[in-house]
């Protein structure tokens, strides 16, 4: 998030302008080069949320190889449930909330399970809207669209479950949109946290 707002107080909001800011915002960590991209791809060992081709029309002189490079501050063990962490100040990012170390994981699951919530529509049981962030969570955890399907079941009330199973039965491809991501800037935050503010 932090990259995401110096590039805004920097750049501005207009999206034009906000996609190359969001990648430029870094910083020179103990003699070493950190932006997003990085943070996402190289250190956290996940999907990045951006195409490659996108990187490299930003940055023109520089060679992307996905995942094979090992940054220096590189976590051991990728952990897919990241990316509902992550927020970059687009209206499909999930909402910005404090993690504590001692619960990490916990709070993980549940910032997925929330943000799938907030997230997906069915439509008369005929079609499942997915926001993108799924897939790139599905291909890290190697799911296939019935896969992430039964996960995504398991975060939805007893109704729209049924949905889910019964669209699962069909050809899942006939069923299952992709919402593309919403570049719009927003920043949402979670009401734990405007409490904890407000009764701080």
């Amino acid at each position: 998030m932090r990259f995401s707002l110096q590039a805004y107080l920097a750049y501005g909001t207009h999206n034009h302008v906000r996609g190359t800011s969001i990648l430029k915002a870094a910083y020179n960590v103990g003699g070493h080069y950190v932006n997003a991209c990085i943070i996402q791809s190289s250190i956290l060992g996940i999907r990045l949320h951006y195409s490659l081709p996108r990187l490299q029309t930003l940055f023109p002189g520089k060679k992307y190889k996905m995942g094979s490079t090992k940054h220096v501050y590189a976590i051991e063990y990728p952990e897919p449930l990241v990316h509902f962490a992550l927020c970059s100040g687009e209206y499909s990012d999930p909402a910005v909330r404090v993690y504590k170390a001692k619960s990490v994981f916990q709070d993980l699951k549940l910032a997925k399970e929330e943000f799938v919530q907030a997230s997906i529509y069915i439509q008369k049981e005929t079609k499942i809207f997915l926001p993108k962030i799924l897939d790139y969570f599905a291909k890290d955890m190697s799911l296939d669209v019935p896969g992430l399907l039964k996960v995504v079941n398991g975060c939805l009330s007893e109704v729209q479950q049924k949905a889910i199973i019964k669209c699962i039965k069909g050809r899942v491809d006939k069923y299952v949109h992709w919402l593309p991501q919403r570049s719009t800037f927003r920043y949402l935050i979670h009401r734990e946290l405007v409490e904890g503010i407000i009764s701080g």
